[in-house]
């Protein structure tokens, strides 16, 4: 029981909205903006806790198991705190939140020299993102890529909260998103870009992680 009042602890000093359901320590929600609260239980710490965006009147909005890696690679001999778990899910939450990007000339010039390069390989990459900017391509590691998908494995990056974009290419010359793409590339990405054959700025377009097209603007 000790273990799960130290984990209570640190949450009221670090989140002091924090709200007890039924007066067990071990249920807590945060509340959100929009009425919508985190609802995390962890009960059985350190097993992984079951984690939920939930509405005003208690429905789950939104599972975040599957999204956010701190709950995917889980491990309950080394687990992380409940507060750093937190951290990262409003870090997530604020990301999509933001719509504006931009992304250096320089940085965009040598990605389309890659895109080039490449064909009719389809590149795979993620994007550092500083203060709104993309200022840096992140191979990934174990990516693999081929004429029309490319695969790579998030856990094997860990966590690191400005790796907030996508960027692929399609060598077909249709800019714009398959399924997979939104289904998979997107999900847990703020900005993802695809640059098209041939590769150049009438063939680049962003999205955002649900697949809508947004604007982009890019700097000198």
């Amino acid at each position: 029981m000790k273990i799960i009042e130290d984990q209570y602890q640190k949450i009221i000093e670090f989140y002091p909205n924090a709200i007890l359901e039924d007066a067990r320590i071990s249920h807590v929600k945060i509340p959100l903006r929009d009425k919508f609260f985190l609802k995390i239980n962890f009960k059985n710490y350190p097993k992984k806790p079951i984690v939920n965006l939930i509405s005003k009147d208690d429905r789950v909005y939104r599972k975040v198991d599957k999204i956010i890696p701190l709950l995917n690679r889980w491990e309950k001999k080394n687990p992380p705190s409940i507060v750093d778990l937190i951290d990262e899910i409003l870090t997530f939450i604020n990301n999509l939140d933001s719509k504006e990007i931009k992304i250096k000339k320089e940085l965009l010039n040598g990605l389309f020299a890659l895109c080039k390069n490449q064909h009719p390989r389809e590149i795979l990459g993620l994007l550092r993102i500083i203060d709104g900017i993309a200022i840096e391509f992140i191979l990934p590691p174990g990516a693999i890529t081929s004429n029309t998908s490319g695969l790579f494995i998030p856990s094997r990056l860990g966590f690191d909260s400005t790796l907030k974009g996508s960027i692929h290419s399609h060598p077909s010359g249709n800019p714009n998103p398959s399924l997979t793409d939104i289904n998979h590339v997107f999900k847990t990405k703020q900005f993802n870009f695809i640059i098209a054959s041939p590769y150049n700025l009438h063939s680049i377009k962003c999205f955002n992680n649900k697949g809508r097209e947004i604007e982009f603007r890019i700097l000198d």
